[in-house]
């Protein structure tokens, strides 16, 4: 009787602290400390009544104490399993291990139970002697409510272990989901390495097109974590995936526009190339010419005047036509250009520019100068005084000279000119090109 007695207490432990760990209750200090001190007082009780010796009550405690540990070990380990398959975070093989292992302690915590129901029918024998009907009746009685519970904690215990199936099964149906998962997320990372390729191979032609690679390689980039976090978040893969196809479809969209930029580009180069070609040609003609005009400028005399008429102011009139003297020289060089007979004398044969300007202030005053080539008169160009009392005449010819001919100016009979030192009246001339 002192044996079932005890191992009816020892069921009544393990039943109540697997219900405080399947509701969630308590947690596995609180069972120690404070619900377990009454079951510890009603056991003292009981072993106050029925006379339980010292070695029957330590060995009762050790195995309340394995039950109450293992109790916690299995609500901690039922937790985690349900926080796993509501997140499907957890990895399959990690719960599988964590199962082994519960399986494991269950079994060494049964051997220890067997160890302990040998050593309570020792214990029986040596208590059966002073047992009573009393006795007797009072723990058949906790021996059937103790057979009730029990049968309670049997169907728990199946109906948990009807959730460890189901939750196998929904493992097994996780595995098959990741596995898809895998598959399709390989088939992402090939044609992700396969536009890649292609962007590295686009980058080599325009710098525009590194830049947009470039780009793209960060949609690439920012698509494969999407891809990563897919693999964490199943419920959320199908329409990341949507996003990296419309975003694929982007880049091939962008990828025939850059090939037909480039095609055109190539088309402008080719273009480009031929007109460098009849430019060069061009160049290299008028490179030659330039060459021989140098050459033909080197050879040619260089000749060129042009003179102020005087600093004294009036000059003339005078009674017959005289030669205008420009004694003051600017600009003479080949030195043709005399200022003391004021006489120019072609040095070669070619064509010559020459240009006069004459100026008078005096009222009353008729200006006339002409331009002699040797003896012959080549223009007369005349003016009379305006209201303030200025006058000028200007002219302008292109002469064919021979060597040795002369060209100066002649202020006419009755006229006069005016010069002083702001350079009014001038006579300049140039050789063109040698004939």
């Amino acid at each position: 009787m002192r044996r079932a007695a005890a191992f009816l207490v020892l069921l009544l432990c393990l039943y109540w602290t697997r219900a405080q760990g399947e509701s969630g209750g308590v947690t596995g200090n609180d069972i120690t400390q404070t619900e377990v001190q009454s079951e510890i007082l009603a056991v003292k009780a009981t072993s106050d009544q029925t006379n339980i010796t010292p070695d029957i009550w330590a060995e009762l405690k050790g195995l309340r104490d394995m039950a109450i540990e293992h109790s916690v070990e299995l609500r901690t380990a039922r937790a985690r399993w349900r926080s796993w398959s509501r997140r499907f975070i957890v990895s399959i093989p990690a719960i599988q291990a964590r199962l082994t292992t519960s399986e494991s302690k269950n079994t060494v915590l049964e051997a220890r139970l067997a160890a302990s129901e040998s050593k309570n029918a020792a214990l029986e024998e040596r208590m059966s002697s002073s047992e009573n009907q009393t006795k007797m009746n009072a723990s058949e009685n906790v021996v059937k409510e103790l057979q009730r519970e029990n049968t309670v904690l049997e169907a728990r215990m199946s109906s948990s272990e009807n959730e460890v199936e189901e939750l196998k099964r929904q493992n097994t149906v996780l595995e098959a989901r990741m596995s898809s998962s895998e598959n399709e997320v390989v088939k992402l990372q090939i044609q992700n390495a396969v536009l890649k390729a292609r962007l590295n191979s686009s980058e080599n032609v325009m710098e525009e097109l590194k830049r947009e690679y470039t780009v793209l390689e960060s949609r690439m980039s920012s698509s494969e974590n999407e891809v990563e976090e897919l693999k964490r978040q199943n419920t959320v893969l199908e329409a990341r995936m949507s996003s990296s196809e419309n975003e694929v479809v982007k880049l091939q969209i962008q990828n025939a526009v850059l090939k037909a930029r480039l095609n055109s580009s190539e088309n402008v180069m080719e273009e480009l190339k031929r007109e460098y070609t009849v430019l060069e040609s061009r160049m290299s003609s008028s490179e030659n010419e330039v060459e021989e005009l140098k050459r033909v400028n080197a050879d040619r005399p260089k000749v060129a005047f042009s003179a102020a008429l005087t600093d004294e102011g009036k000059v003339g009139p005078f009674s017959t036509d005289s030669t205008l003297k420009f004694s003051k020289i600017f600009t003479n060089i080949g030195q043709a250009y005399s200022p003391i007979t004021g006489i120019f004398t072609a040095p070669v044969r070619g064509a010559y520019y020459f240009r006069f300007h004459g100026f008078e202030s005096r009222t009353s005053m008729i200006i006339g100068i002409g331009l002699y080539h040797n003896d012959k008169k080549i223009t007369v160009s005349y003016d009379t005084e305006d209201d303030i009392g200025h006058v000028t005449v200007s002219n302008a010819f292109v002469l064919e000279l021979e060597k040795g001919d002369v060209i100066y100016l002649v202020l006419i009979s009755t006229c006069g000119v005016y010069d002083d030192l702001n350079n009014r009246t001038t006579f300049s001339g140039f050789l063109l090109y040698a004939l």
